[in-house]
C-alpha cells in the first residue's frame, strides 16, 4: 500500500473528524428543531450586530432564495428578527433576538460536550494551538466581516 503524504493523512483525520461533529451536530440541530444549516447560520450570528441577508447568503456559500427559507424558520420560532436597513429599504438586516441568544448560547455548550474521541484530553495550551491552526486554514473562506 502507498504511503500517504503529511497533506493527504491530516485531510483524512479533518474528514474523520468532521463526519463524527457532523453526526453530533444533525442530533443538536434536531434537538432544537433546526437543521444543520439553520442551526449553523444561528451559531454564526454575532449579538447586537445585524447583518444583511446577503452577507449570510455569501457566509453560507449558497443562494439568496435559499437564506429566505433559513431565516424565515429562524423568525418563526422567534430567534432572529427582520427589518429593513434605514438607508435601503431594499436591504433585509437578520438579528438575533434575546431568545436567539439564549439558544445559540445553550446550543454551543452542547456542541462542545459533542463525543470527539480525544478531544477533551487536550491541555489548554493545545486547544489554543488547535484554534490558531484551524484560524489560520479557514481565514481565506471567513466570510464574516469583523
Amino acid at each position: 500500500m502507498e504511503q500517504r503524504n503529511t497533506s493527504e493523512s491530516l485531510y483524512l483525520m479533518l474528514f474523520q473528524a468532521m463526519l463524527i461533529v457532523k453526526h453530533g451536530l444533525i442530533g443538536l440541530a434536531e434537538k432544537y428543531d433546526l437543521t444543520m444549516v439553520q442551526l449553523y447560520t444561528l451559531m454564526l450570528m454575532e449579538k447586537h450586530r445585524p447583518i444583511p441577508m446577503n452577507e449570510i447568503s455569501c457566509m453560507l456559500s449558497c443562494d439568496a432564495s435559499y437564506v429566505t427559507g433559513i431565516v424565515d424558520k429562524l423568525l418563526s420560532i422567534g430567534y432572529v428578527a427582520r427589518n429593513e436597513k434605514p438607508e435601503d429599504r431594499r436591504v433585509k438586516m437578520i438579528e438575533l433576538t434575546e431568545k436567539g441568544v439564549a439558544c445559540q448560547r445553550q446550543a454551543l455548550k452542547e456542541a462542545t460536550e459533542l463525543e470527539l474521541p480525544g478531544f477533551k484530553n487536550l491541555k489548554a495550551n493545545e486547544l489554543e494551538a488547535m484554534r490558531a491552526l484551524l484560524k489560520i486554514i479557514l481565514e481565506p473562506s471567513t466570510r464574516i466581516k469583523k
